[in-house]
Order: C-alpha cells, then structure tokens, then sequence
C-alpha cells in the first residue's frame, strides 16, 4: 500500500455478517485476517494463516476462546501464541500468529492494523448505528476491483455528481460548479456546502415547495470513512443561514444521514461498506425504500466509472494526474495521511560521535 496509515481502526464487516458465520475471514491491506467471537463472547481477531504450513485458521475450529488449525492441529490463544502442537510437547517461542484489536461498534466490526497496545477505542469514528431510532437505515456493501484511495477521491470530491449521477440523483450542474467549505480537522476533513434554489431530489417525493435550498455537510475521517448529514430546506434557508449550518429554528423538509466506509483489502480491491436513509422525523418506509435503491444504483455508476479509472492507470501507473480547484478535500485528506503515517515511522537511532 503506497499511503496507508496504520494506527487506525478499518470496518472488516457489518456486526449482522459475524452473527451469521460466528466466524469471518477477510483481507485488510493485504493482511489475512479472521475474526471470531470465542465463548465468553469477546470479539477475537487473528493472522489468518498458521505459522506452520500457512493454512487459513478460518477453517480451523473453535475451542472456547482459542482456535485450533484444522491441517495439522496447531491451536492458538487470543493473543497469538500458538498453545498446542499434536504430538510434540516443546512449543517454540516463534510459534504465534499476529493478533490485532478489533472491536464492535456503530452495527460495524472495527480492526486495528497498528500495534495492539496502542490500539485506542476513542479513535473510531462516530458513525450511526443501524438501530439508532433517531434515523432510519438500510444498509450494504459492495466490492471494488479497485485501489481504495481512489474510493476516497471519489467521495471527497462530490463535483462527479452532475456528471457521474446524471441518470440516478439527477444532480444539477450546481454540484461542480459551487466549491465547498473545507474545514481541517484532527483525522479528517468537514466537507460543507449550501445548494440554492434547486429542483428537490427525485427519490424525495411530493413536497410544498418546487424549488428548495439543499444542504449537505460531512466528516470524512481516516481511515476513509464518510459521515453525512444533508437535507432539503425551503427556498431562502441558505440566505437565513448566512451560508454556514442551517438556522436551527427552520425546520428541514427532509433530512438524510449516510455512513459509508471505505477498506483496502489489497493493492486492486476494496470493500465499500454503506448505511443511508431518511431521519425518522422526515421520513417514512416508502420514503427509505425509495432513497435506498436510488443511493444504491448510484453506487453501481461510481463502481463502473472507478474501476474502469484503475483499469486505465493500471495500463501506465507512472502517468501523473493533473489536479484541479475540485480536488482541494482530497488533496488535503492526502496530506493528513502522511503526516499520520511519518509519525509512526520510528525515530532514527541516536548516533555516538567518535571521540
């Protein structure tokens, strides 16, 4: 991985995807990892691949807490440390497997590819859970055959919506033609802005007014994590609102909160994980069925254009993109990026000068 910070906490699953296997194998930056909840019920996650002949442990067995490798019976504890060998009693020290922090959160599995020890919980991003009653979600995911920056340049960069969504959201030219508000933040980038005077979005439905303001405002995080709210004002609201977050006295006619992670599972491929649906304040059944297949049809588009962009620089990987006004959120992301992976470089060695 070319930019990829490691002391950070990558979605691996859906929480409903473990409760349906008990036991789930995935990649995370090229790192084979299994994850399994052992019988005290503690979320378990290991090196996919045993220290002996490179078996996967995802087809190994649980034994409480500690997973025993179905090739040749190595069984390994929750740190790594391999506590069993058939039919040797010696256990070498070197037999372990690498153990990673992982935990439960937000209706998502959370893996920590960084040094366990370091691992802190207070780092993983606010998103919404599924049975968050103030909102109402449906979620899924879809696979990339694709490098997952180039995900994160997607959704930090919203001007492809006139062109990519056309078909989908219906988006106007106002969505690249207006730049965002970009505010820094600690492990991320706030990515705001105030459409005027606008149609109101197809997926919404019967409204009093037939024109509308739109906001939208989100948190893009490491390490590529996207958390929107956005919703539909009545004409002037932006004015109101001096063009900053709407004035909490006017009511928005529908509100919407999306979250969405983006995983590299390996140099090509990537794992796009996505919640959406209208608040329940705003919105109703018909209304999040609706929202859902219209979000869901336009995460196909941005797969095929994406791929079809990794395809193209596959052919040459030297060739230079030219960066334009649009790129400045990604730009910026890119940047934090490698701040936080140089600060995990360990520092150089203290040299003794010569007396």
């Amino acid at each position: 991985m070319e930019l990829l910070v490691r002391n950070a906490w990558y979605v691996a699953c859906w929480d409903y995807t473990l409760a349906e296997t008990g036991m789930f194998a995935t990649t995370i930056a090229n790192e084979p990892i299994v994850i399994y909840r052992g019988e005290t019920g503690r979320l378990i996650a290991l090196e996919d691949r045993c220290c002996h002949r490179a078996a996967p442990l995802s087809l190994g067995r649980r034994e409480g807490d500690d997973l025993r490798c179905m090739y040749h019976g190595l069984k390994f504890a929750p740190d790594g440390k391999c506590i069993e060998i058939p039919g040797q009693d010696r256990i070498p020290v070197h037999a372990c497997v690498k153990s990673y922090a992982v935990a439960e959160k937000h209706s998502w599995v959370w893996v920590w590819l960084g040094n366990p020890a370091e691992a802190d919980e207070a780092l993983i991003p606010p998103a919404t859970s599924l049975d968050d009653p103030s909102v109402m979600l449906k979620s899924g995911q879809i696979d990339y055959d694709a490098n997952y920056l180039l995900i994160n340049d997607n959704l930090l960069d919203f001007s492809h919506l006139t062109y990519v969504h056309a078909n989908t959201f219906g988006n106007s030219a106002q969505w690249a033609q207006k730049r965002p508000m970009i505010i820094n933040l600690d492990r991320g980038v706030r990515v705001q802005r105030w459409l005027k005077d606008e149609l109101p979005p197809r997926a919404s439905g019967d409204m009093q007014y037939e024109r509308v303001d739109r906001w939208s405002s989100y948190d893009f995080l490491v390490p590529g994590i996207l958390l929107m709210d956005s919703g539909v004002y009545p004409p002037g609201t932006a004015d109101a609102s001096n063009d900053g977050p709407p004035r909490e006295d006017i009511a928005a006619l529908q509100a919407n909160r999306t979250c969405q992670a983006v995983t590299p599972l390996t140099d090509g491929t990537s794992r796009y994980l996505f919640s959406y649906g209208p608040t329940a304040a705003t919105g109703d059944e018909a209304l999040l069925n609706r929202m859902f297949e219209t979000a869901k049809a336009a995460f196909g588009e941005d797969k095929a254009m994406i791929e079809a962009q990794q395809r193209t620089l596959a052919i040459n990987p030297q060739v230079k993109m030219m960066p334009v006004s649009a790129d400045a959120a990604l730009s910026r992301f890119r940047w934090l990026m490698g701040r936080l992976m140089k600060a995990e470089m360990p520092e150089p060695a203290a040299t003794v000068a010569a007396e």
